[in-house]
């Protein structure tokens, strides 16, 4: 389990965000997303890439082995929900809840309900190369931790290897307050060298946040709330290894109460693989709707191979509006969605060759 030195952390301040590229589009306004509250997480969230470990063995208890269910059990709108993960009925959210004493796998001592992603749906082996170019999103809050305060909420992890990025929320009791803190893992195997920056102060229990994480040409680079950029250049000692994104609630520790753990609520989450110059190149702010009046707005992109295929992966249109697999964004805009603040939702374009791409879309309704 990775250790955490916070003698060691360096807070990020006065610093250049020098990456904004990819993810420049994705920190406009933080407002939620329009997410579905009678539907599983895979009726708001593209889930068919992903698989998650749950704190809970086969029979049920927390005693066991954790088991993990298969994305094809995890997507669509009937999809997997438990007490350790489902739609929260107040607002929609992806909520991930992991007790002290939850059941554990994959040699840790901590329990988890986390998110692991798969390329191949049924090959947890077709991973990706930091040679490449690899991102993921997130706008999340962090609900309840346990006593250490620490709720492990994004991590890129090496297939066979430590996390090369593990992104975590740390809690003071006594100041009231979190930081958002990444870990940089110097080498393929756990333990130093390593370093940990502070992307984020000020972070109370329910608050909302973003955070992005990005390989891309053998650089890993983390970031919170648009704010500065935590950057390494990897050692040569990576160029063997291969990675995946995790996301949810893992814990640092383990014990007996069934009712102390960390609850995390996810709003958006994306990842995406933007290789052979695929890119979409749409402005994120869409065209305005009106109430009760015919729609329509073309999404595009650039590079790639052989054209683009599109889908929802974060949250909906406005109610009445719809995306189809050509990227045309059309309907009409139900009575209910006009707002003084503008509907959101994040679209992702997959080329024939599988590299994909994603952007955060707004549509204002005037009322």
């Amino acid at each position: 389990m990775p250790r955490f030195q916070p003698p060691h952390t360096h807070l990020l301040h006065n610093r250049p965000a020098r990456w904004l590229g990819l993810l420049g589009c994705l920190l406009l306004g933080e407002a939620q997303a329009e997410l579905y509250k009678g539907v599983a997480p895979g009726g708001n969230f593209a889930l068919e890439n992903w698989n998650i470990t749950v704190p809970q063995d086969a029979d049920g208890n927390t005693t066991g082995k954790a088991i993990t269910i298969r994305p094809d059990q995890l997507s669509g709108p009937y999809g997997y929900q438990s007490r350790w993960f489902r739609t929260d009925p107040q607002d929609g959210s992806m909520t991930f809840w992991t007790p002290i004493n939850g059941a554990t796998a994959g040699g840790s001592s901590s329990p988890r309900a986390e998110l692991r992603e798969m390329l191949d749906p049924t090959n947890l082996g077709v991973t990706w190369s930091g040679a490449g170019e690899s991102v993921q999103d997130a706008l999340l809050k962090v609900m309840q931790v346990p006593r250490d305060g620490i709720v492990i909420v994004g991590q890129v992890h090496g297939y066979g290897s430590a996390p090369l990025i593990l992104l975590y929320y740390r809690y003071d009791f006594s100041k009231q307050t979190g930081r958002v803190i990444a870990k940089l893992q110097g080498l393929p195997e756990q333990g130093p060298p390593y370093t940990n920056h502070v992307l984020a102060t000020n972070i109370a229990l329910g608050e909302t946040f973003s955070y992005q994480m990005k390989v891309s040409h053998n650089v890993a680079m983390a970031s919170a709330n648009g704010g500065p950029v935590a950057t390494m250049a990897m050692d040569p000692a990576w160029n063997s290894e291969t990675f995946y994104f995790k996301a949810g609630a893992y814990l640092h520790m383990h014990g007996d109460s069934a009712t102390e753990g960390a609850r995390v609520k996810f709003y958006r989450l994306a990842a995406s693989h933007p290789n052979d110059g695929l890119l979409i190149n749409s402005p994120a702010a869409l065209p305005e709707a009106r109430v009760g009046q015919p729609y329509q707005a073309q999404l595009s992109a650039t590079g790639g191979l052989g054209g683009a295929t599109w889908k929802l992966v974060s949250g909906h249109p406005p109610a009445g509006l719809t995306l189809a697999a050509d990227g045309l964004v059309s309907g009409t805009p139900e009575a209910g969605t006009a707002s003084a603040t503008a509907h959101w939702f994040v679209a992702q374009a997959r080329d024939a060759n599988g590299n994909t791409h994603h952007k955060k879309f707004s549509i204002l309704i005037p009322q």
